[in-house]
């Protein structure tokens, strides 16, 4: 992870230290509920929730019907729980090509739309907390999504991991 302002400077406090998880297939919904509850099956498409799993801090944004992508501290083990959910159609893997850059809510959402352009019907000036847009910034797809790890709300920037530097660049002319 990469833990940044939007100058360009280096934040210590904002330190999420989780790694991203994708999931989908068949099964994808019925194993987000059996690991984070029914509440999971209420939020919609690019909307997110903040739970914990085996007592680490995680959040849970749903792609589509039962794709998921969960941000979740390492020490989760996340393997070790799908194991023992055998006979689920679905598919779990860790998001090595994708990087991520944390900006505290504010000012990230104040200046990204400088910046990261959407189409109708996402706008990034109202997003709301626990819930994600799809944009770009100079031509490079970023998924931008609000939510909080351990209580802190962030905004984060996901991006594929060739595209990190040229992102983060955009971001220090901010």
């Amino acid at each position: 992870m990469v833990y940044m302002l939007a100058n360009g400077t280096v934040d210590e406090g904002i330190e999420t230290n989780h790694q991203l998880w994708d999931w989908a297939g068949v099964d994808g919904l019925q194993l987000a509920q059996s690991l984070f509850g029914d509440a999971v099956r209420k939020i919609a498409p690019f909307q997110s929730l903040d739970t914990t799993l085996n007592g680490s801090p995680c959040s849970v944004l749903r792609l589509c019907e039962g794709n998921f992508r969960v941000a979740i501290a390492p020490t989760a083990a996340v393997e070790a729980i799908i194991r023992g959910r055998d006979g689920l159609r679905i598919w779990v893997k860790r998001c090595d090509t994708m990087g991520a850059i944390v900006l505290p809510e504010s000012p990230g959402l104040t200046l990204l739309p400088q910046i990261a352009t959407t189409k109708p019907i996402y706008r990034l000036d109202t997003l709301h907390p626990n819930c994600a847009a799809p944009a770009r910034i100079d031509g490079m797809a970023v998924l931008v999504w609000r939510h909080s790890w351990s209580y802190q709300p962030i905004v984060e920037l996901q991006v594929a991991q060739r595209h990190l530097t040229a992102v983060k660049a955009k971001l220090s002319t901010l």
